[in-house]
């Protein structure tokens, strides 16, 4: 079902933010959030507009606090399967077992991940849906596009598993949902950390998809 294009600009903070009727997130309680981890954090002033894809990504990218885009991703709707090619941008946010890195370390580690590709692309492949991560040298083997359970809180998500990149082994699992109408917003998992097989111990980042 396609999501109602809104004409509001939504701060976080400002007011209880909903998309086409459905709750997602009750805002007051990311007001003023502040990451635990010290250093150079974002302002907080995290804005979400339907209307502006590019407002909301750089954002998610430069203002929201760590907090917030986690709060994010949990209240987002699974919405509609992003189509075509979608730029990723890699969010300032790292987990390992289910601690922040500081907000500086994660800032760097994502910025260097950042160099090795630019997308993400939505097509059909050898088993149906079919999603390929565009590196700068080329696509990968990809992985099936589900609709299934997110491996962070187990509520519904697009996930995709990329364990075809990697002899088999769940390194880099995705699980992404619709954030507006333009922009999606996922978290990257995969087997390796402190706690591989704890759901509540999570390793692994975030980006935003649009």
């Amino acid at each position: 079902m396609r999501t109602p294009r809104l004409n509001r600009k939504f701060c976080l903070g400002a007011a209880t933010l909903a998309l086409g009727g459905m709750l997602l997130l009750p805002v007051a309680t990311l007001a003023g959030a502040q990451s635990p981890n010290g250093g150079g954090e974002p302002d907080g002033n995290c804005v979400i507009d339907p209307a502006d894809n590019d407002l909301t990504v750089r954002s998610l990218e430069s203002q929201c606090t760590d907090q917030q885009i986690l709060d994010l991703f949990a209240a987002a709707p699974t919405g509609t399967a992003p189509r075509g090619t979608k730029t990723i941008t890699l969010l300032p946010l790292f987990q390992t077992g289910g601690s922040l890195l500081p907000y500086d370390t994660a800032r760097a580690f994502t910025q260097m991940q950042s160099t090795l590709g630019s997308g993400l692309t939505f097509t059909t492949g050898p088993q149906g849906p079919w999603v390929y991560k565009d590196y700068f040298w080329g696509q990968d083997a990809g992985g099936p596009l589900q609709l299934g359970s997110s491996s962070i809180d187990g509520k519904p998500a697009w996930v995709i598993d990329y364990s075809r990149d990697f002899a088999g082994i769940p390194l880099s699992v995705h699980n992404i949902r619709q954030l507006t109408p333009g922009v999606w917003i996922g978290r990257d998992t995969g087997s390796l950390g402190p706690s591989p097989t704890d759901p509540t111990k999570p390793t692994g980042g975030a980006f935003a998809l649009n």
